[in-house]
């Protein structure tokens, strides 16, 4: 395999994230069957018959997504899961320049981040799509985060700027002198997230003004005084509120988690109805989740996705180097999309978080109260994350076993083909 760049032996806990970059695509198709599903979105059918799975969020709900939608507006999933996506804003974008559509007056809410701006870089238009750009994005921020592209502009010359998001703009403000630097509508944003290394690097993707030029930059920023997942949730919700106004998306009905209950449908729900009054996404069921308490040492590069004879020295390593009072307490969340590691202290700020797909190989070190788990990075690297519990760490690395099953289980139910394959693989041999 390729060399890979020599880092640093014992990394910091709070050097990799995956996040997700959350995505708003544009429907203009009317949806009349279940291949015309909405964004993200797929139809499956078991034992009791037809569910349907929301890539993104890793749902499940037995209603059809179904989605009216009146020329010449459009509507868009609210799904508001932390998933390995961007999010875009297609519909928002393109109501920007339409005069028909009226915005309501309401008292401006302003929300500040301090953050400073590691630059910015040009982003083709094509990678903007649901599949590519997540990719494309995270490629940006690795690239600015690093330095690797030379003579990068940055606002405010890399230092300490306020972001200021409201109702309608997103503004870089020079904290000395609060100045405006750069201000960009929030409609005309058409992609952003977190990015999946660090927890602290948000990026954006707008249109560049010079309208000529039709060129789309990625725009990065590392927050160091908050998540820049905080960043992400309000842009998102400024976004649904605006669409709202602007009657691209209609408000969706609450169920709350204690009182499941509450605000049923009904399940010919489309027939009754009025034309005139449009349908609502269903509220997906919510993940399964484990909640583990236990102790987090930190993490070490390694050279091979898997394999026990590199994870047991990888754990061993960090367990001799990492002096115990620096260990870190911490409540693992385990749910078959993802694991998402928080402090255990009243905070209960979060650490980092990997997504199931990303995780190449994990198992249990010589001592069983150590594990580890093997993450594949962005950069096509490999961290290995070490864990103690008391007075094991199989209850651990059974549960994460069992969310990666249920994550192929899924994998091979949207590939039906591919799983027909590996059956009879299987047989042959």
């Amino acid at each position: 395999m390729p060399q890979l760049e020599k880092k640093p032996e014992i990394s910091s806990p709070t050097e990799s994230n995956d996040s997700g970059i959350h995505v708003n695509m544009e429907r203009t198709t009317t949806i009349t069957d279940d291949t015309n599903l909405p964004l993200g979105w797929e139809r499956f059918e078991d034992e009791e018959g037809v569910y349907y799975w929301h890539k993104r969020t890793g749902t499940v709900t037995r209603e059809r997504p179904e989605l009216i939608i009146d020329s010449p507006s459009s509507t868009l999933s609210s799904s508001s899961s932390n998933d390995t996506c961007f999010e875009s804003n297609s519909l928002l974008y393109k109501s920007e320049s339409n005069p028909s559509i009226k915005t309501t007056e309401e008292t401006t809410q302003q929300h500040r981040f301090l953050v400073r701006s590691l630059g910015w870089t040009t982003i083709d238009e094509e990678d903007l799509t649901t599949e590519r750009s997540s990719r494309a994005v995270n490629r940006c921020i690795y690239e600015l985060t690093r330095g690797i592209n030379d003579g990068i502009g940055r606002w405010g010359e890399g230092k300490d700027l306020y972001m200021d998001i409201n109702n309608t703009d997103l503004l870089l403000i020079d904290p000395t002198e609060m100045t405006i630097l750069h201000k960009q509508s929030i409609p005309s944003i058409r992609v952003w997230g977190v990015g999946r290394e660090n927890s602290r690097d948000f990026a954006y993707v707008a249109k560049d003004k010079d309208r000529s030029t039709r060129i789309y930059k990625c725009h990065v920023f590392r927050c160091d005084n908050t998540s820049a997942r905080t960043i992400a949730n309000t842009l998102r919700d400024i976004c649904r509120n605006l669409m709202i106004e602007r009657g691209l998306l209609s408000k969706t009905t609450e169920i709350l988690s204690d009182d499941l209950s509450q605000h049923k449908r009904s399940k010919s729900f489309p027939e009754s109805i009025t034309n005139d009054m449009p349908i609502s996404f269903p509220t997906p069921m919510q993940e399964t989740t484990n909640n583990l308490s236990c102790t987090y040492l930190g993490c070490v590069y390694v050279e091979k996705p898997g394999g026990m004879d590199i994870l047991r020295p990888a754990v061993e390593k960090v367990s001799k180097t990492v002096p115990e009072d620096k260990w870190l307490s911490v409540i693992v969340n385990i749910s078959p999309s993802s694991f998402i590691i928080s402090y255990d202290n009243e905070s209960k700020e979060q650490l980092f978080e990997c997504r199931i797909r990303y995780l190449s190989f994990l198992g249990v070190g010589q001592d069983p109260s150590f594990c580890g788990i093997i993450i594949h990075c962005v950069d096509n690297s490999f961290k290995c994350h070490v864990f103690h519990c008391v007075p094991s760490c199989v209850q651990l690395c059974k549960n994460i076993e069992a969310a990666c099953k249920l994550r192929y289980q899924k994998c091979l139910d949207a590939h039906p083909q591919a799983a027909k394959q590996i059956e009879t693989t299987k047989v042959r041999y």
